[in-house]
């Protein structure tokens, strides 16, 4: 189950870090400044997992966000900046697992990764040997924290570190009492870590990398995300692998489900519209670059995106029938609605859209959903990719691109060559959903598929969503029979639902003679893929 609805514990953590040569040895700390005796010490195994952006935004701003077990302090950490040398954290319990951030620490970060997807990008474990430093009145003055260090990176490829250092951390002292110990700690053969965390300390080759130090000394505006991205600049597709690129977008289709969990709980607004395309696009896009990432890998994730599609389905096709109906219903004249018809098929509709959206929380409390997150961030981590991925996203895309836009001219002409009725409807929309699919593709090589990729894209969405409206007036006829069907076993008149049933039949056929000149447009837009601008 969700952990939403309790706050973050928050507190201002102020410490020290010291590097340890080696065979150094922790001297006796009794009579340093205020302290009287020294309690411990006491030993224990903590494991944390870190994650960030694949650009590292959040330690670059100063955050780290960790999921830690073990210890004293179990649980969901977030660091942020403070006032002056201290820094705030954000508690919550463990929850679930890593592969879900709780909501409240996703919201604090949303300005800083600007919707990519969080991701594990190191674990730290940690050997702690903690020493408490008391007042003469047995009050803990501070902590000395004894720790032996072994992180396992995972940006630019997996990388395992070790090192030693020591933390002293501010608990009902003064920032005297942390002077005095750094300084006789100092004396005794350590130095000030130039690192201010674990984290920026296992990760400074990337850091370096992307070009900004990890203590966030830039001059850039907080949450700047496209001023901070370092060596690669998303502008310029040319200097980016064919397999980044669209690596990069399917990591924003992640972000995109990450950030919307809480929205999709409470039934917010377009919260689940935005999960269902985010599903789409990566469904769509593992399939359209199925030639850069092997499919062997990626089909069975694939068919769990599916999963998750069809859960997010049924209460946007429920959200949608209710707008859509309550549409009609309202452009009718009153006359034309007889024995309280508006009034059934409202109630009927929010019932069925209520159940629906029950059963979509019930999918996002599953393991299933978890494991599929798991899944989609390993995904970024460790991606498939072939041979073909490595080379200029300028010279690979637009082929791709291409491809996908060729698959809707071959299946327009099978729907143009059949008679109306069903079968073709059916058709119709897999013209739509060929449609969509080429425009993703377009979406995902963006300016790497030549100067028109953005009047490609543009002209598929202007046909798939024009064939959308087909669709939606299909379905929302067979609704409306089928509660024709339902208030015909009731006893009640049926009138409404026959003049709605028609006034649908009706928007069908004036999308189908918008559809001829729209999907010339898409075609001859598709055919310039790969041209200059």
């Amino acid at each position: 189950m969700s952990d939403v609805g309790v706050g973050p514990e928050i507190g201002i953590e102020q410490e020290i870090k010291l590097e340890v040569p080696r065979r150094w040895t922790m001297p006796r700390l009794e009579g340093i400044g205020r302290v009287a005796s020294v309690e411990g010490p006491r030993r224990m195994t903590q494991s944390a997992t870190y994650l960030d952006t694949l650009d590292l935004d959040l330690l670059r701003a100063r955050h780290t966000l960790r999921r830690r077990t073990g210890g004293s302090d179990a649980g969901w950490h977030l660091k942020t900046p403070g006032d002056g040398d201290g820094r705030v954290e954000h508690r919550l319990p463990l929850g679930r697992s890593a592969a879900i951030v709780p909501a409240e620490l996703h919201a604090i970060v949303a300005p800083l990764v600007d919707g990519d997807a969080l991701v594990p990008v190191a674990t730290l474990r940690t050997r702690r040997t903690r020493r408490s430093l008391l007042h003469d009145g047995g009050r803990v003055l501070l902590l000395v924290e004894d720790d032996a260090v072994e992180a396992t990176t995972y940006v630019d490829g997996e990388r395992v570190h070790r090192w030693r250092e020591i933390e002293v951390e501010l608990v009902d002292g003064t920032a005297e009492d942390l002077a005095a110990v750094r300084d006789a700690l100092v004396a005794k053969g350590l130095a000030v870590s130039d690192s201010p965390s674990k984290l920026s300390r296992a990760l400074a080759e990337p850091l370096a990398r992307l070009g900004e130090a990890a203590s966030g000394t830039s001059s850039e505006k907080k949450g700047s995300k496209k001023k901070r991205k370092g060596a690669k600049d998303p502008a310029a597709p040319e200097s980016r692998s064919a397999g980044e690129v669209v690596l990069a977008y399917l990591a924003a289709q992640v972000g995109v489900l990450q950030s919307s969990e809480q929205a999709l709980r409470e039934n917010a607004p377009d919260a689940v519209h935005k999960a269902r395309v985010a599903t789409r696009r990566l469904r769509s896009t593992l399939k359209s670059y199925r030639a850069l990432i092997d499919r062997v890998e990626t089909d069975p994730l694939r068919a769990e995106i599916k999963w998750l599609t069809g859960a997010l389905g049924d209460p946007r096709d429920g959200e949608v029938m209710l707008e859509r109906i309550s549409g009609l219903l309202d452009s009718l004249e009153p006359d034309l609605i007889v024995d309280r018809a508006d009034r059934d098929m409202r109630a009927a509709l929010t019932d069925e859209h209520e159940r629906a959206h029950a059963r979509m929380v019930k999918a996002l409390d599953s393991t299933r959903y978890e494991r599929l997150m798991g899944d989609l961030v390993d995904l970024l981590l460790h991606p498939p990719l072939s041979e073909r991925a490595t080379g200029p996203s300028s010279a690979v895309l637009p082929k791709l691109v291409a491809k996908a836009s060729a698959k809707v001219v071959r299946q327009a002409e099978a729907a143009e060559a059949m008679p109306e009725g069903a079968e073709r409807d059916e058709a119709i929309h897999e013209v739509r959903k060929l449609a969509k699919a080429a425009r993703y593709a377009a979406e995902a090589a963006g300016a790497a598929a030549g100067g028109e990729a953005k009047a490609v894209v543009s002209a598929w969405k202007d046909l798939q969503e024009a064939l959308g409206d087909h669709q939606d007036s299909v379905v929302s006829r067979g609704v409306v029979m089928r509660l024709a069907a339902d208030a015909r076993k009731a006893g009640r008149e049926t009138f409404t639902y026959g003049v709605l049933a028609e006034r649908e039949y009706a928007v069908a056929r004036s999308v189908e003679e918008r559809y001829k000149p729209l999907l010339e447009g898409a075609i001859a837009a598709a055919g310039k893929v790969g041209t200059k601008g």
